[in-house]
């Protein structure tokens, strides 16, 4: 039998992605695309995931859209992603020594009282656009919160993130420019942070970062730079789109928010689904071959970029019990959305954290939740994907 192709920049697959990898994955465990071999199912997925004879793309993924050399490919270079061997090791360990679990759920208190505070100014309206009202701030003031950015700075550094994190899309080339303009304007702005921490340390990220020591070795002014852009354009976004897809999915599953509102002992367990099941990284990161890689009889010769899909993985029916069923009741059985092995989400716990407080809320206090015009969505392309205005209605919210 043919390999099946997965069409990336079609008009099926932009409509419809899920169902586009449902169709494939049944067909086969792989796919070919225009980027290269697409692994579709969760066995192979969370193999490669852990392989170390890959690595991440990062300027090899610029060349791909025809990016060689100048300042992207600096900068692509620049994040801890793309590092690789005793770099990526060191570079890790001293990092989790600041980014823990503890001064995560240290954090929970200001996440839930984020929500609170949003969910409130919501309160009176019969619908607003969910992005703009909710999602996009409070993904927003959480990250910067927890990095130690100054509130009256957070929207003019959301912009330049954002613009940022274009690095990752499959667009690069287009917005040149503007990402690199971000970069450096960035930059800047981050060096003036680093300067003021480095004379008034607080409790924030980037205080545990520039503290952050092992064998008396420290992070660079680059590298903190790098760590500050990372975590701003990742981590934003990422959780912005997220809670969107969130609640597109339990405008669709009635019945879910209705359960989520009674049972907000529930709100791991709906994280973690709404992960699996409508994940805003779709495509994940992929990866190159530093070897030649043998899967399940396979050979993808040295230099292949490889595309593990995440979303498509998550849906695999050899591993969930009706995977194509949005369900906060699922017990947590291995969604592969943060990635795996060395380049295992940092930030998975924040994101665990930003949603577990925010859905039971929303869910308790948006009662009737009910779609309330046509949402206009990112193509599922790009480094993340979800809408970017996301109309609702609901029943007065009673706080």
């Amino acid at each position: 039998m043919s390999t099946p192709v997965l069409d990336l920049y079609g008009d099926e697959f932009r409509s419809r992605p899920h169902e586009v990898l449902t169709s494939l994955r049944e067909q086969s465990w792989w796919a070919e695309s225009p980027v290269g071999p697409a692994v579709l199912r969760h066995e192979p997925v969370q193999t490669l995931l852990g392989m170390r004879q890959l690595r991440t793309p990062g300027v090899d993924f610029l060349a791909l859209q025809g990016i060689t050399d100048g300042p992207l490919v600096e900068t692509m270079r620049s994040f801890l992603l793309n590092a690789d061997g005793e770099d990526h090791q060191r570079l890790r360990r001293l990092v989790s020594k600041a980014f823990t679990v503890r001064r995560v759920q240290d954090f929970r208190p200001a996440v839930r009282a984020c929500a609170d505070e949003l969910i409130a100014a919501m309160s009176g309206t019969g619908g607003v656009d969910f992005v703009a009202a909710f999602a996009e701030p409070y993904s927003l003031r959480v990250v910067c919160e927890f990095i130690g950015i100054p509130e009256g700075d957070s929207a003019q550094v959301n912009q330049w993130a954002h613009d940022v994190g274009l690095i990752f899309g499959f667009s690069v080339a287009e917005h040149a420019g503007r990402i690199e303009n971000a970069v450096h304007s960035l930059n800047l702005f981050i060096d003036g942070l680093i300067e003021a921490r480095r004379r008034a340390p607080g409790e924030d990220l980037l205080s545990a970062l520039i503290l952050a020591e092992e064998s008396g070795e420290l992070l660079d002014d680059a590298e903190l730079r790098a760590m500050v852009i990372t975590m701003l354009s990742a981590g934003q976004g990422t959780v912005q789109f997220q809670l969107a897809q969130a609640v597109d999915t339990f405008i669709a599953y009635p019945d879910q928010w209705s359960l989520l509102a009674d049972r907000p002992e529930l709100a791991a367990n709906a994280a973690e689904e709404v992960v699996r099941f409508c994940p805003s990284a779709l495509l994940g990161v992929p990866r190159i071959a530093k070897s030649d890689v043998e899967l399940h009889g396979t050979v993808f010769p040295a230099g292949t970029c490889l595309l593990p899909i995440t979303g498509s993985a998550n849906r695999d029916s050899a591993v969930f019990t009706r995977a194509d069923t949005f369900d906060i009741r699922r017990e947590p059985s291995g969604q592969l959305t943060f990635g795996g092995g060395i380049h295992y989400c940092l930030g998975a716990a924040l994101a665990r954290v930003e949603l577990q407080e925010a859905l039971p809320r929303l869910a308790a206090h948006l009662r009737g939740l009910a779609s309330a015009g046509e949402a206009e969505w990112l193509a599922p392309t790009e480094a993340v994907y979800g809408p970017v205005r996301l109309p609702v209605s609901y029943l007065a919210v009673q706080t």
